[in-house]
């Protein structure tokens, strides 16, 4: 064999490899286009009208008061701890009432003074009577008698009035509950000098409690007073209680740009306290209708949002644009695009394509050819 004769083989060689490969490519694009992809779907229901909103609250009394003394002074002691149950009348706190004690003493005493000083003017006034009818005195005589007399009852009146300010102010240096209720807060100890009306602590008063919430700007104007509310506690069982509106914050906080709402309680569960967290469901039905899918079946092409449909005869989907308008209970709100009824692919929502197979859960996975290679 000459020394050109191995180019016509080598050529022949490969023409057949670069056939083979071709129909290897062409058996591979065939594979590729028999796979049918699993899918899970879910049927688009009828429209919805509203949606629930969720937020976080804590269990908050309905009337917290900062409690101090009346009067000023020093603290000697202080009887209760944060946690307590106060009743009426509890002692709290006490002053040391000494200063105070001396004050009432020396009011006692102007009422004394005041007292006798009226007494010798009642008497120069009955004399004056007596000496006025016998034409002893002159009427002007008689009239300035009068007029110590009636200072004098003053004057009386206005000690007396001191000592009962002064005796008041003995018994305001110690510090007594008002209302029954349960310490949240200490905020004086012993020892510690302290002005009129300073908080020693901070009284959450028995009876009503309420959930506190904090509302965004964009859902507080859709809620009213009134409106009813279902609170689920996260510390005790899940079952839930109803409550309802009480307040609505006219002018939002200036940190969080929130709007703050109390929800009284109808109800109270024995597990419910102070300060727990509780969840808070309130429905919204003002709002217009429309379908509900879940959040799993909306995908991205292009920045704008999708679905993918399923057509159920062909076993086939077809990419649906639509428009959300906000999340609702068990998915997202879809204004345009879809119809109730539709089915809706939603896991594997990336791996799909227009018109690709798609094999619907419960469906045998179709037998391949055998063994193709």
């Amino acid at each position: 064999m000459g020394p050109g004769s191995g180019a016509p083989f080598s050529r022949a060689f490969l023409f057949v490899s670069l056939l083979a490969i071709l129909a290897g490519c062409d058996s591979q694009a065939k594979i590729e286009q028999e796979i049918v992809r699993p899918v899970k779907v879910a049927v688009v229901g009828e429209a919805v009208h509203g949606r629930t909103l969720t937020y976080s609250g804590v269990v908050r009394p309905r009337i917290e008061s900062a409690v101090g003394f009346r009067v000023a002074g020093k603290i000697v002691e202080r009887l209760v701890n944060v946690g307590d149950r106060v009743a009426v009348d509890q002692t709290i706190a006490r002053l040391d009432d000494i200063d105070l004690r001396l004050i009432e003493d020396s009011a006692r005493a102007a009422v004394a003074a005041a007292r006798t000083r009226r007494d010798i003017a009642s008497d120069n006034l009955e004399r004056g009577k007596a000496l006025l009818s016998g034409a002893t005195i002159s009427q002007a005589a008689y009239d300035t008698r009068k007029n110590e007399m009636d200072a004098a009852v003053s004057g009386l009146e206005s000690a007396e009035a001191q000592l009962r300010q002064a005796a008041n102010a003995v018994g305001y240096a110690t510090l007594k509950a008002d209302k029954a209720g349960i310490v949240t807060a200490v905020v004086a100890e012993p020892g510690q000098v302290v002005n009129a009306g300073q908080s020693v602590i901070t009284l959450a008063h028995a009876g009503e409690i309420e959930i506190a919430v904090a509302i965004p700007e964009q859902d507080a104007g859709s809620l009213s007073v009134g409106q009813q509310a279902k609170i689920t506690l996260w510390a005790g069982p899940r079952a839930s209680f109803e409550g309802r509106i009480r307040e609505i914050a006219g002018q939002a906080d200036a940190a969080s740009r929130t709007y703050a709402i109390r929800i009284s309680v109808t109800k109270p569960p024995q597990i419910m306290r102070l300060g727990m967290t509780a969840t808070v469901a309130l429905r919204i039905d003002d709002e217009a209708s429309a379908l509900v899918v879940p959040l799993a079946a909306l995908t991205d092409t292009g920045g704008s949002p999708v679905v993918f449909v399923v057509d159920p005869t062909s076993k086939t989907v077809r990419r649906a644009p639509v428009t959300v308008d906000g999340t609702a209970e068990g998915g997202v709100r879809i204004g345009s695009g879809l119809r109730a009824g539709d089915w809706v692919v939603t896991a594997g929502v990336q791996f799909l394509r227009d018109g690709m197979r798609v094999r619907l859960p419960g469906e045998r996975q179709p037998a391949r050819a055998a063994n193709q290679t």
